[in-house]
């Protein structure tokens, strides 16, 4: 990545990583090719949480995922289950199918209704695969949703993942100094989780309130109360 392309974007950086703030399509012609080792990240589901909530935005970047992906790494997607279907694209650029894996959630519920009336219990996080990559660590195909002890107090916010889970993904797909690519970085929560697993890391952002809430997040390396930095950025 050249520096002069690069301060033509917004961004926060640490020793492991850096925060863009645009849109991800546009960031990402400017990674190197075959740069990254895996993407973990959770694309936009379409069901209306803001206007920048269109699965169309995910579906629109897969050219340039699959370019700046080395040969033989992982694409996992925290995915709506309505979605799984309409990763076709996906698959017929070289991207392939692998498995599901389940994150479960005990004691509390998604806000995601499912068709038999009720909230969720679970989401799944979808794993897709470019090449032959190897698994770093084996473990069952079923993961707890949970939070990690610099998350205090209850997260009220869906699109931030839970980071428990993540460091879970982090462990099974990838290693130290890999690059972890979030081409949809939200508040944070993978980035963050990279950072204390130390995984290199890049971000990209659209939403001016939510990558401000990412970089005090990242940069405190702890999640009090998201709600509260919300509405004092928006006032």
């Amino acid at each position: 990545m050249m520096d002069n392309q690069k301060q033509q974007f917004q961004t926060f950086n640490t020793n492991l990583g850096t925060l863009f703030l645009g849109n991800n399509k546009e960031v990402l012609k400017i990674l190197p090719t075959a740069s990254i080792d895996a993407v973990i990240t959770d694309p936009p589901w379409g069901v209306g949480y803001d206007e920048y909530d269109d699965f169309n935005h995910f579906l629109n970047i897969r050219n340039e995922l699959y370019r700046v992906m080395k040969d033989n790494s992982w694409l996992l997607l925290y995915l709506y289950t309505k979605r799984i279907y309409d990763l076709l694209p996906y698959y017929e650029i070289g991207f392939q199918y692998k498995w599901l894996i389940p994150c479960i959630y005990i004691g509390f519920m998604t806000r995601t209704r499912n068709t038999l009336g009720s909230q969720s219990a679970y989401t799944l996080v979808v794993v897709l695969a470019k090449g032959k990559p190897k698994l770093q660590t084996k473990r069952r195909d079923v993961v707890f949703v949970d939070e990690l002890p610099f998350v205090e107090g209850k997260i009220n916010e869906p699109q931030f993942k839970p980071t428990y889970t993540t460091a879970m993904l982090l462990y099974m797909f990838t290693k130290q100094s890999d690059v972890v690519l979030d081409p949809f970085a939200g508040y944070g929560s993978i980035p963050l989780v990279c950072e204390y697993f130390n995984r290199r890391w890049i971000g990209i952002e659209v939403n001016k309130v939510r990558f401000s809430i990412a970089k005090e997040i990242i940069a405190s390396k702890k999640v009090t109360d998201i709600q509260r930095l919300k509405k004092s950025l928006q006032v």
